[in-house]
């Protein structure tokens, strides 16, 4: 053996305070098996204990290839003979051995001791378990009371959503940074793969870009994350291929590519019953984004999902549901203080593609999207925020983007105060929300309304004031802690959405053909990016609610909820209605949400069951379809 290696050894055995026969246990274990039954009780509390007296093997002795690291690397190279003299020809085979060596017990332990292991154990992702989690424990109290209504959460956000007290998932959070996963260094993030399956017809389970037809979707991403000083930036690219197999569809008068499309507004809007007619496969960015954040601004750009205002299942602006798209953006990165109210506000200028099944085949596809979302909270009343967002779709220039028309287009006054200044070729939705957390009593309260088109003048036929509710939708939501302890939090949680036509927009907007939300003559994708609703599908002009109740306990989370959505009451061709009846029957899904979340080591994963019923699929009445949905997820090492 080599002597300057012989020597490195003989420091790591001499300063290893675990003997070998203990490799692959904790200091604390081993200490607390050697020690009387009294002390090893005290010792295993400080330690923490997991789920029914397991002992949660986490020590500092494993950060940052401390002495037990050491002490396995020793152990691995001495007993493989790796460093033995061994013929010229393997040599490459010695060193891949000795990479796989250190990769296996230097990164991945370093990997689970300094950052959070929820996720991607990057940045805090829109709709995923640290964001609900975290959202539970502001409720309670816990963390402080920022503004929840404008995700992705900037670095140093992230950074002050630490718990001041113990909870069930105190051992999958950083001591530093809580979830934030935001130190300076760089690592790679844990690994997902995600399997989906729909016995029926397509029903999505969780958040896009991945789309699940018929049949099984797989899905798989992977990346690292860095930072260092003001800089923050991730990585995480993401792929799917869906079977995509046949199943009826709504018939909506279309030939060729379109007969996949919209069953109601095939030419008004990209949102595909179907992708097609063969496997559906995409490579996405994913959840990649690069922050510089300091001095409370933030400037960046992203492809990360987004989510505006308060809504957990149904936001009707921006959510998570089509995934993210290229995005840059200025704003705060926590709230300003102006002493009346503190201003937390961001600007976004994106750009959206379409999918192969868009009404528009041919000429400029590419649209240019921006937006502002802002919240304000008032002095004097603690956990609540008000707020607003606009976000615009229009045609990408083909001359370049100047600030006068486009730059500044989400900070004019644009057709809010004049009809006649409403631009026939844009698209542009808004909505005002509100959400209240009072950690006094637990609970959680929010809402939003959301409006598209023009506003017009006072006196206008489509007058704010006079028309309030045309091409409008709602959402109305609360989450309420039944049970907080170190041990178990027990959350009940509802939402409510409703985009139907309202009684007062017959005559404008038609009764046998009426108009919903997120479509457009001009900008035909609609409200959409690559095939999929930025909004929530079930606002298309239709209502859902959901009922749910959620268990968060050392080794996981539990959950339950049942849900009905209505997808449509109407269709272009009246081959599928009820001739027989005046009352046309619509499509309703009546579905029973069961997740399984479990940890495991620096792994978790996640079980996903949904059976449902669809009333009068396609709007023929009696012709119920039972679909299971299923999902399994994993998340982290082996």
């Amino acid at each position: 053996m080599h002597a300057g290696v012989s020597s490195w050894l003989s420091r790591i055995r001499s300063s290893a305070s675990v003997p070998s026969d203990t490799i692959g246990r904790t200091t604390t274990c081993c200490a607390t098996n050697r020690a009387p039954k009294s002390q090893r009780h005290a010792t295993a509390s400080a330690a923490g204990v997991g789920h029914r007296g397991r002992v949660v093997r986490e020590t500092r002795e494993t950060k940052d290839g401390g002495p037990l690291a050491k002490s396995v690397i020793s152990r691995a190279i001495v007993n493989s003979k790796l460093l033995e003299v061994q013929p010229t020809s393997s040599s490459r085979a010695r060193r891949t051995m000795i990479v796989a060596a250190l990769i296996s017990f230097i990164a991945r332990p370093a990997h689970a001791q300094e950052y959070a292991r929820l996720d991607l154990s990057g940045f805090i992702e829109v709709g995923g378990e640290a964001d609900r989690f975290l959202r539970v424990l502001q409720d309670a109290g816990l963390v402080p009371l920022t503004p929840w209504s404008i995700q992705p959460f900037a670095p140093t956000q992230a950074k002050k959503l630490r718990a001041a007290a113990l909870h069930p998932w105190r051992a999958r959070f950083d001591a530093t940074n809580g979830a934030a996963n935001a130190s300076d260094g760089a690592h790679l993030l844990r690994p997902e793969a995600r399997l989906i399956g729909n016995s029926a017809f397509p029903f999505q389970v969780g958040a896009g870009p991945t789309w699940a037809g018929r049949g099984l979707t797989g899905e798989a991403q992977l990346g690292g994350s860095a930072s260092w000083n003001l800089a923050y930036a991730q990585v995480a690219p993401l792929v799917f291929a869906a079977q995509n197999l046949a199943f009826p569809l709504a018939p909506n008068g279309q030939t060729g590519n379109l007969r996949f499309a919209d069953p109601r507004f095939p030419q008004n809007i990209d949102a595909p019953q179907r992708f097609g007619n063969q496997a559906y496969s995409r490579l996405d960015p994913g959840s990649s984004s690069l922050f510089f954040d300091k001095y409370g601004a933030v400037v960046g750009a992203t492809t990360a999902p987004q989510s505006w205002g308060p809504a957990q299942d149904y936001p009707l602006v921006l959510g998570p549901s089509a995934g993210g798209f290229p995005t840059v953006f200025l704003g705060t990165s926590t709230p300003l203080n102006l002493w009346l109210f503190r201003l937390h506000t961001r600007l976004v200028y994106s750009r959206l593609s379409q999918s192969s099944f868009s009404p528009l085949d041919t000429g400029n596809t590419e649209r240019l999207g921006s937006g502002i979302v802002g919240t304000i909270e008032p002095r004097g009343l603690p956990g609540l925020e008000i707020g607003g967002a606009r976000f615009i779709h229009n045609l990408w220039p083909g001359n370049g983007i100047s600030f006068s028309s486009e730059f500044g287009r989400p900070l004019s006054s644009g057709n809010i105060l004049s009809h006649a200044s409403n631009l026939l070729t844009e698209n542009q939705v808004a909505s005002i929300f509100a959400r209240w957390a009072l950690p006094a009593a637990k609970a959680e309260f929010y809402g939003e309304m959301y409006r598209e088109d023009f506003p017009g003048q006072f006196h206008q036929s489509l007058s704010l004031v006079e028309k309030p509710d045309d091409l409008s939708a709602f959402t109305l939501g609360f989450q309420r802690i039944l049970i907080a302890s170190d041990r178990l939090y027990r959350v009940i949680r509802g939402e409510i959405v409703n985009s139907q036509v309202s009684h007062q927009e017959r005559e404008t907007r038609g009764f046998n053909i009426p108009l919903p939300p997120y479509i457009h003559a001009i900008e035909t994708q609609g409200h959409t990016v690559d095939g999929l609703i930025l909004g929530s599908p079930e606002a298309y002009g239709g209502a859902a609610w959901r009922l749910g109740i959620d268990d968060y306990s050392p080794v996981g989370r539990r959950s339950i909820s049942l849900e009905r959505s209505m997808r449509f009451d109407w269709l272009p061709t009246g081959a599928t209605t009820d001739t027989t009846k005046s009352l046309v029957h619509p499509d309703v899904i009546y579905a029973l949400r069961l997740e399984l979340l479990r940890f495991h080591g620096n792994a978790d994963w996640r079980a996903t069951v949904i059976p449902m019923i669809d009333l009068n699929r396609n709007l023929v009445a009696g012709s119920n379809v039972f679909n299971l949905a299923a999902g399994f997820t994993f998340h982290g090492w082996f």
